[in-house]
């Protein structure tokens, strides 16, 4: 988050002078010999020479054959005329075989990668990481004046200096942002493709430590700690699982409807608006449910990391494990969600939940396969602006098994960003791993630690064997949320007697430093009721109803947070720029690591409460060698 907090006024009326900055200092109203248009402008790193620059005509980010296209000079100067009457929005430099001088002419020696390139939006004279990450912000929909002030805002300087040539005007605050995105993003040592798995409900303790009673059941995964780097202060964002992958994903804290998995609902949450402490954080009102603060699947106006690397020209997909297994069940092997269920199945779809909370067992005849994929463990179907395309969805969010072995066979496939989601019991949700008869998964696999080993050891290597990760990659082997040993379920009796509640506690510690907040949907602590039974079914519970007052008519299960966080999990980093051996005990968190991949790939601004000044970057040269 910038430090810098200029009145919104000032802002604007800045921000304006900086486009008509722009505009004015375009050089397309000069025509060529064969009478066609000018455009002319400037590379800046330092100076950027020889870089293909072209008229994006098809709007792709890359320079296609047939494009109107200038290479620039040693100064980064070009002149391109433009014989496409005009038909282009932006300005693109390939830098692939470019060089950077500095202001003497010197070649200062920094090897670009071989897809790094620039934008810039028509009117703007200059092309630069600045410029490209404003054409991101104006790709997700916002005006110039607006992204230049969001941009601005970011990096933390003012809008009228956002644009100009940074290496003459002394403007070092944008300069260092150049040079920041050239060193991370475009440089031959960018990290360019990153694989996210997500494991499920295991404390550090237990994934990488040696005391805890499940601790020898993951062998290959605390191999692999001497390889990479080990984010030992690494914390979930809430209980119990969507509202941490809603996190994950959107920097978006829990509604009262994610923070317990929209457990039986499936209803889109209201703009209320945005919370008074941070803009990009959603204010839910109340759903068709008559949820306060509730629902599952927020508005179009809120994104995710996948909509951010579209807009900047960048490709990803969600590997989803089991999904589509039972058609009858998901209704599709793509973008499977309930109300996309329901209408495939031709029920009503504002009345669809989620059939999926649970994990499907394969019948003995075989015609009903095993099919443990779970909605809640999959976050892009929870936002209308990835399910309001659906063929774009379809693209996006695909099956595992279908998808994912193919895909890393080549880096031409291979998608920048991943997320890995296995099913539940490939991710350790089900079964306690012991192989006990009853203590496994639905699909008979041991589960916990153990069936989590066996996914990784299947995957980790097909991953690691692929030329994207041997070029550029890095794998984030990471969990939703941790537990915490030791607490014990509580009753209360309510005000009238007529219900008992059982209490489950959740902790709820948050990462040292981290400063999380709750947003402005739900408070802490707080009991939120799950189901409730008659006493007859108490049982069901654990709970003998010949023990309760005769005054019990009910009981229930709540529930009850106790903090903010989610709990101590760790989290591994896996690169070949990375040595291995090295902890780090930062304290970390899930808005954390999107922060860190919105750097990463050079995003212009952070989602939600991954805008947070107190957020320490996870990606440095510490953790991840030679960056």
């Amino acid at each position: 988050m910038n430090k810098i907090r200029l009145r919104r006024g000032a802002l604007s009326m800045l921000a304006s002078i900086g486009v008509m900055a722009g505009l004015s200092a375009c050089g397309s109203s000069i025509s060529g010999s064969d009478g066609s248009p000018k455009v002319t402008g400037q590379v800046l790193g330092s100076y950027i020479q020889n870089a293909a620059v072209c008229l994006d005509v098809n709007n792709n980010g890359k320079c296609d054959q047939g494009e109107p296209v200038a290479r620039s000079d040693a100064q980064g100067k070009f002149s391109i005329s433009d014989t496409s009457n005009g038909s282009w929005k932006y300005v693109v430099a390939d830098l692939s075989a470019a060089t950077e001088n500095d202001a003497s002419g010197k070649n200062m020696g920094t090897a670009f990668n071989s897809t790094a390139t620039f934008r810039s939006p028509r009117g703007v004279s200059s092309v630069s990481a600045i410029t490209t990450q404003l054409s991101q912000l104006m790709d997700s929909g916002l005006s110039q004046s607006d992204a230049q002030t969001q941009l601005a805002n970011k990096i933390g300087t003012t809008p009228d200096a956002l644009l100009g040539d940074f290496n003459t005007n002394g403007n070092a605050v944008v300069k260092a942002a150049s040079d920041q995105y050239i060193a991370t993003v475009a440089s031959s040592k960018a990290i360019k493709h990153v694989w996210v798995i997500v494991l499920e409900n295991k404390s550090a303790e237990s994934t990488y430590g040696t005391t805890a009673s499940d601790s020898n059941q993951d062998p290959y995964l605390k191999s692999l700690v001497p390889q990479g780097t080990y984010l030992a202060n690494y914390y979930g964002t809430g209980h119990v699982s969507l509202d941490n992958y809603i996190s994950m994903v959107s920097g978006q804290p829990s509604t009262h409807d994610t923070e317990t998995d929209c457990f039986q609902v499936w209803s889109d949450i209201v703009d209320s608006g945005s919370d008074s402490t941070n803009p990009k954080v959603l204010k839910a009102g109340t759903d068709v449910n008559g949820h306060q603060s509730g629902g599952c699947v927020f508005p179009a106006r809120v994104q995710h990391l996948g909509n951010q690397m579209e807009q900047a020209k960048l490709t990803w997909r969600s590997y989803n494990e089991d999904m589509g297994n039972d058609l009858n069940r998901d209704g599709t092997r793509t973008c499977s969600f309930p109300r996309r269920t329901a209408q495939l199945a031709g029920t009503d779809p504002t009345k669809a939940v989620d059939g999926t909370q649970a994990a499907q067992a394969p019948s003995a005849s075989g015609d009903k396969p095993s099919d443990e994929y779970a909605t809640r463990h999959n976050p892009f179907p929870y936002f209308h602006s990835t399910i309001d395309d659906l063929a774009n969805c379809d693209a996006h969010v695909v099956n595992l098994q279908d998808d994912l072995a193919t895909d890393l066979q080549s880096i031409a496939t291979t998608p920048n960003f991943s997320f890995i989601t296995p099913n539940l019991c490939d991710d350790g949700h089900d079964g306690d791993g012991t192989g006990t008869a009853g203590k496994g998964c639905a699909n008979g696999q041991p589960g916990g630690l153990t069936s989590i080993d066996a996914f990784l050891k299947k995957t980790i290597p097909m991953i690691q064997a692929s030329p994207a990760y041997k070029q550029d990659g890095l794998i984030i082997i990471t969990t939703d949320e941790g537990v915490v040993a030791g607490l014990t379920p509580t009753t209360q009796v309510s005000a009238d007697g007529k219900t008992l509640s059982l209490l489950e506690p959740e902790m709820g510690n948050q990462c040292p430093g981290c400063n999380q907040q709750t947003g402005p949907n739900v408070t802490r602590p707080e009991q939120v009721t799950m189901s409730t039974l008659p006493v007859a079914e108490a049982s069901l519970l654990g709970i003998n109803p010949a023990t309760l007052p005769a005054s019990v008519q009910n009981v229930s299960i709540a529930l009850n947070y106790l903090g903010v966080g989610g709990d101590q999990i760790g989290t591994l980093l896996l690169s070949p720029f990375i040595k291995g051996g090295h902890v780090d005990s930062t304290g970390y968190n899930h808005y954390a690591l999107l922060h860190s991949l919105e750097d990463n790939f050079g995003i212009g601004s952070y989602l939600g409460y991954a805008d947070d000044a107190s957020l320490k970057p996870i990606f440095t040269s510490a953790n991840i060698d030679n960056r």
